[in-house]
């Protein structure tokens, strides 16, 4: 668990951070422009695969950012930094680049009219860039943790619900899916207001970027609910 700091200091500044997102961006124009005139591929095995490995990767980090599981200081107010949290925080931020792969099959498979939002490249192409933000300031430690955490939680729940979907099964429990990422942005801004309220080691002001930053997910969150389940119940009727 030993990360130099140079490694985290290159690995999120400026440069990096726009240059693989910009390459993230690029690529999805080229690969849909690519994918117009050939017949979509399948990829079940290697989808399978790709999830169990996402399930194992967040249940790693899960594991790894245990201490932050306390009552009644769910959220680790005032939390010393320690380089068990620094680890994992940042392990946690390159994993948002692996989460690129999920827009890459999207295409590939066939099924950009279906999945590929605009809520889906903004998630995935801005979610990074917060991190390495938080990251590079020396902040990615501490109360910060506890967003990486509840995000990991979610993401070992979804993508076990598309690993069960692979082999065709209807998951009845798939909204709700969509309601828990929902949860974890309101949980993420009540975190932020008890970071302005009672955080003395990590600055306010970034406190302030989660708050803003979540506000925007909740409203596009929200708004793929309503088109995608209202659409459901009026289909249904």
């Amino acid at each position: 668990m030993n990360v130099t700091d140079d490694l985290i200091i290159s690995t999120t500044n400026y440069d990096f951070t726009i240059k693989t997102t910009s390459t993230y961006l690029v690529s999805i124009f080229l690969l849909s422009k690519l994918m117009f005139n050939i017949k979509p591929f399948k990829f079940n095995s290697l989808l399978r695969i790709y999830n169990i490995t996402q399930i194992i990767l967040n249940l790693y980090m899960i594991c790894g950012l245990r201490e932050l599981f306390i009552f009644p200081n769910i959220f680790n107010i005032n939390k010393p930094y320690n380089d068990t949290l620094k680890y994992y925080v940042y392990i946690h931020y390159l994993s948002k680049y692996f989460d690129f792969f999920d827009t890459f099959f999207i295409i590939a498979r066939g099924k950009t009219k279906e999945q590929l939002s605009f809520l889906h490249i903004y998630h995935h192409s801005s979610i990074a860039c917060v991190w390495a933000y938080i990251i590079n300031l020396g902040h990615g430690n501490g109360t910060t943790a506890f967003c990486a955490l509840i995000n990991s939680i979610i993401h070992m729940i979804m993508y076990g619900h598309y690993y069960i979907t692979s082999y065709g099964i209807n998951n009845p429990f798939k909204k709700y899916i969509t309601k828990l990422q929902i949860i974890q942005f309101y949980s993420c801004i009540l975190h932020s207001f008890i970071v302005v309220l009672y955080e003395n080691i990590v600055p306010k002001k970034l406190a302030l970027f989660e708050l803003s930053y979540h506000i925007g997910m909740i409203f596009l969150f929200s708004n793929f609910y309503k088109k995608t389940y209202n659409k459901t119940i009026d289909n249904k009727k």
